[in-house]
């Protein structure tokens, strides 16, 4: 699967569009396949920050996938569904490679001017460039704390990769 890599800062312009960038439009093109869905993207607000997240197709399917593993008519479902569908968008690309982000998504991340694009391998993240400056110094903290948890696959133990005996 292509992945969602780099972070890049760009500009909303006077009409409110703003240019996706173009390893992110090739990302969602290969996820996509040749001559499958219409060529655009999906975004809701992050409901764990104050981030847009977003991807192409493959993102959509498995979060569909997720919510359809729960319950049907559990609270949990409706909540999961609520949150990630309810104020989901799909938008379409101009010619140009622009999108319109809706307000109500640019109020949630605060932005106003400008925003960074940061991916994230399967999907990616709108963020105001400040906010994800401080996000991301704390993530790499969190991250140096908690390196003990990266293992290599090449150095996985027999019968698994999570250290235990079978």
């Amino acid at each position: 699967m292509t992945m969602f890599m780099s972070t890049i800062t760009g500009k909303i312009d006077a009409k409110g569009r703003v240019s996706v960038p173009s390893v992110f439009r090739s990302a969602i093109s290969a996820q996509n396949g040749q001559g499958g869905s219409p060529q655009g993207i999906f975004v809701y607000p992050s409901f764990t920050e104050n981030a847009i997240e977003g991807g192409g197709h493959a993102l959509m399917n498995d979060i569909g996938k997720m919510v359809e593993r729960l319950d049907l008519y559990t609270e949990e479902r409706d909540a999961l569904a609520a949150s990630l569908f309810a104020d989901s968008y799909h938008l379409n690309f101009d010619a140009d490679g622009r999108v319109s982000l809706p307000a109500a998504l640019l109020a949630h991340a605060r932005i106003e001017k400008e925003l960074s694009f940061v991916g994230l391998g399967g999907k990616f993240q709108i963020w105001n460039p400040q906010s994800f400056t401080d996000f991301r110094a704390k993530s790499r903290a969190m991250a140096l704390e908690q390196r003990g948890l990266l293992r290599s696959l090449s150095h996985a133990p027999p019968g698994g990769t999570d250290g235990s005996q079978q």
